[in-house]
């Protein structure tokens, strides 16, 4: 079957090593790849149950096919080791400092094989992105920790700081918090972080109150009392409790938008909620506007059923949304009708406001209260710090901005 479909047959057991090495021998690279590629999992399974004086040997031709074959082969045959928890030293270390990501990234990230030590011989020799791949290790040690983070790359720093399985002392993360002033990355992961002081939360919040000015400056021309009062308003709408009744209305919304795949694909269109708002399927679009913000379902709650709606204008702004959703939900059945003048000011609100700000005065909002907010990457945000502004790395919006005129 496998002649007919243009495949050769995988090479007998009993005939790997020999094929393995008038391979290495031949010096045709097509040839080594495509035994690699139809060999991996004989080749991995063979290791496996050889005894143990044989295994160097073995080891030491897989190490040397491997550096004769393609990228293709060599991402085979990392995909095959990864779930073992004893690979052959010379073949995984071989495979995790491979250049191409998609040979190297999820060996380094889910290997059981390498241990803290192993791991530590290895950071000097690998990439940034190596290093975040471990950073993302289920368990990262404080030793290993403190190794990547005292190579100072931001990205690899705040991949540690989200992980909740590296041991990260709290000297570590405190000696990280001034880096959140010019480093969006960490600024956010900071943002989640339980373990922090008071000071640390302190200096967070003064550094994402700063970028909040910084753009209602820019957007409004506004730094007084009229952009303090809107920063306080929003934090108090995402601080305020949400009655028992209305979060268990949302519960099931919320189990649903948080699984892989709820709901459709993230970020929702603008299109699909409002087919939702008219459908009245409210806690649905609630729920997503919640996971695509990065937010408890909680806030949304409060910023769609609550008095100030400021807070509602800004997440849809801040996710692309234009005014005509905002106007739906400002009709909840929950909440008053808005007056004429209400619906005005949102509109300038909403329209005046830059996406990059809007983000910037929900993230202030949320780490009063120890929360992240808008930590997907959004158009307009670039990859450095809090002051400039840029909190995310760029992508692109959903919705346009709709300039039409407000209707009450």
């Amino acid at each position: 079957m496998s002649a007919i479909l243009g495949h050769a047959p995988p090479p007998r057991l009993d005939r790997l090593v020999r094929d393995i090495e008038t391979a290495i021998l031949s010096g045709d690279r097509q040839r080594q790849s495509d035994l690699l590629t139809r060999s991996a999992d004989l080749l991995t399974r063979r290791w496996s149950r050889l005894a143990p004086p044989d295994k160097p040997g073995f080891d030491t031709l897989l190490a040397g096919l491997l550096d004769q074959v393609d990228e293709r082969a060599r991402a085979t045959f990392a995909r095959h080791l990864t779930p073992l928890r004893r690979a052959p030293r010379q073949a995984a270390t071989r495979l995790a400092r491979d250049p191409s990501a998609a040979v190297a990234l999820s060996l380094l990230e889910n290997c059981p094989s390498f241990d803290e030590a192993w791991l530590l011989d290895l950071l000097e020799s690998l990439g940034e992105g190596h290093r975040r791949a471990i950073a993302r290790r289920r368990a990262v040690g404080a030793a290993l920790c403190e190794a990547l983070v005292g190579r100072g790359e931001a990205e690899v720093e705040a991949t540690l700081l989200g992980n909740p399985g590296a041991d990260l002392p709290a000297a570590l993360v405190s000696a990280l918090v001034p880096k959140a002033e010019r480093c969006a990355p960490i600024a956010l992961a900071l943002a989640g972080r339980r373990d922090l002081t008071e000071a640390d939360r302190a200096t967070l919040m003064r550094f994402a109150h700063a970028a909040a000015l910084a753009g209602l400056r820019a957007d409004h021309g506004d730094d007084g009392d009229g952009a303090e009062a809107l920063l306080e308003g929003v934090a108090r709408t995402f601080a305020a409790l949400v009655p028992p009744d209305r979060a268990a209305c949302h519960a099931g919304a919320a189990v649903i938008a948080g699984r892989a795949g709820g709901f459709g694909a993230a970020p929702a269109t603008t299109a699909r909620l409002a087919q939702w708002v008219a459908l009245r399927r409210l806690e649905d679009v609630v729920a997503v506007l919640a996971r695509d913000a990065g937010l408890p379902v909680g806030v949304l709650i409060a910023c769609t059923e609550g008095e100030d709606a400021r807070a509602l204008a800004l997440i849809l702004r801040g996710l692309g949304h234009p005014w005509s959703l905002l106007k739906a939900l400002l009709r909840h059945p929950r909440r008053p009708e808005p007056s004429p003048d209400t619906m005005a000011a949102l509109h300038s609100l909403h329209a005046e406001t830059t996406g990059t700000t809007a983000r910037r005065i929900a993230r202030y909002a949320a780490v009063r209260i120890g929360l992240p907010a808008f930590v997907a990457p959004h158009e307009g945000d670039g990859g450095h710090g809090a002051a400039a502004g840029a909190l995310v790395p760029p992508t692109a919006h959903r919705g346009s901005r709709d300039g039409g005129p407000p209707h009450a």
